[in-house]
């Protein structure tokens, strides 16, 4: 009897304080992390290493690939660190600039004469306190208090009526890129994404460090989501985020379920795999069981077709990181395991002529049949892992084996919608040597029985970086060529 088939929406797990150990991060995999990130916001560069060869330890423990996200903090304005906690009364004015001498509340990387015109908002802790600019003054500006609370240092800043004077990528940035590559990391993410030329920026320090890994949008800016923006910046990338808690300061809270969803249908119909972020499970940083509102949360997430979310201080810094994770993973199997309320949001059945036609189609009809003929698993042998995501991208009911010769593209695949990746070193030679070896993997890993069907698709001829071109359907148990070795894996 075949194994129960796995969870398709997949999590990822912020390391920090109450869970960066090698005892922490074993009891995240344990509860059913698929993915760790790493928030550059609040590392040194020496810090990345250790903590990617701990994830490395517990990966070699639990025999599956984990993938490792540096997220790097990107254009970011905080009120500066040290700076003491103070109240905020509606009405006050206070004076704001990147000088500690001549303001309260100093903000790091922040030119306001630049920056925030009279009249523009100036947010604090992702939107709880606004503030609007009155006039400038000889080092920044003066401000009053609209909606008042307690501002301390490392807070965020929004400047939701203007942009940053600040790079896309940060000498901070460039350090931590540069650490998180040479450590092995599996993607870096970069935040507050504006514009494709950002993403560029960031690929070009990568090919100048000679390294290259996929790179995660995080979506927080206005201006990044626009309609005539939003398909250019996911172009640009090979993932993206939802990161709702900038988003919301950055738009309007009201506008975010909207965004969210028009986010992640754009994503899917461009073959980009999705995250959610920010606030699934907040109130579990302190209590043992989430919210309604929160478990709803999650659950419109998995309807609304994303491909993974994303707790951050609920296991960075909470009182019960591996119970959040696990709370998690049982609201997003009670959510798939009602068909009737999957993806609403529909997508073409072509992607965009810049993409290959010829293998997203074979994708589709490989979905197709596997649900249609009811098959165990549907298989896909994959170089570059592209061929994975375009099958994953249909939303077949059907498991989705992935085998690939490389742990860095299995690793990237655990963040796809319903793909389980397998490193298989074996590369077969022919097609024959494909099925045998296919039935031989299903087969050890308990996934079929005999006389179950196995639907298989790769790029033929073997052994020339074909795109994917071909599909079979065979029955297990049924005589196939032996396996050879060789090349061939698109």
């Amino acid at each position: 009897m075949h194994t129960t088939h796995p969870r398709k929406v997949k999590i990822l797990a912020t390391l920090g304080p109450a869970s960066a150990s090698p005892e922490g991060v074993r009891a995240l995999i344990q509860a059913g992390t698929d993915c760790f990130r790493l928030n550059a916001s609040h590392l040194k560069p020496p810090e990345i290493a250790p903590l990617v060869e701990m994830v490395r330890a517990a990966e070699r423990e639990a025999g599956r690939p984990i993938a490792v996200v540096c997220d790097l903090a990107g254009p970011k304005l905080r009120v500066r660190k040290g700076t003491p906690t103070r109240t905020l009364n509606a009405g006050e004015t206070i004076e704001l600039s990147a000088d500690p001498a001549v303001s309260a509340i100093p903000i790091e990387g922040f030119d306001p004469r630049h920056d925030s015109l009279p009249g523009s908002r100036i947010l604090v802790k992702d939107g709880k306190v606004v503030l609007r600019v009155r006039e400038l003054s000889s080092t920044g500006v003066r401000a009053v208090v609209e909606r008042p609370g307690d501002v301390g240092g490392g807070m965020g800043v929004n400047l939701p009526d203007g942009e940053t004077s600040l790079p896309s990528l940060t000498d901070h940035d460039r350090a931590c890129a540069s650490a998180a590559l040479e450590a092995g990391v599996d993607t870096l993410a970069l935040s507050f994404v504006r514009r494709p030329e950002d993403l560029e920026l960031l690929r070009a320090y990568m090919a100048a460090c000679h390294v290259s890994v996929p790179v995660v949008a995080k979506l927080e800016k206005a201006q990044a989501v626009r309609p005539e923006t939003l398909a250019r910046v996911l172009l640009a990338s090979d993932i993206v985020m939802v990161a709702r808690g900038d988003l919301g300061a950055e738009t309007a809270p009201e506008q975010v379920p909207v965004l969210q969803k028009q986010i992640l249908r754009t994503a899917r119909c461009l073959g980009i795999p999705a995250i959610t972020a920010t606030e699934l499970l907040e109130s579990m940083i302190r209590e043992e069981r989430p919210t309604r509102a929160e478990a709803a949360d999650v659950a419109n997430a998995v309807f609304d077709g994303t491909d993974a979310v994303l707790l951050t201080a609920e296991t960075a810094i909470g009182q019960h990181p591996a119970l959040a994770v696990a709370t998690c993973a049982s609201i997003i199997r009670q959510a798939e395991a009602h068909g009737e309320f999957g993806t609403s949001w529909s997508c073409p059945t072509q992607l965009p002529e810049s993409r290959d036609p010829v293998a997203d189609a074979v994708a589709m009809a490989a979905g197709r049949a596997a649900d249609q003929l009811d098959a165990a698993v549907l298989v896909c042998f994959t170089n570059s892992g592209r061929t994975a995501r375009l099958v994953a991208r249909h939303r077949p009911r059907t498991p989705i084996l992935a085998l690939t010769p490389s742990w860095h593209v299995a690793r990237a695949l655990g963040l796809v919608w319903g793909i389980t990746p397998h490193v298989c070193p074996e590369q077969p030679a022919d097609h024959e040597a494909v099925v045998h070896l296919v039935e031989h993997i299903a087969r050890e890993r308990g996934l079929v029985d005999d006389g179950e069907l196995l639907v298989i698709t790769h790029g033929a001829p073997m052994g020339a970086q074909s795109a994917t071109n071909l599909l079979r359907a065979h029955r297990v148990g049924q005589a196939g060529a032996p396996a050879t070795a060789g090349t061939g894996m698109e």
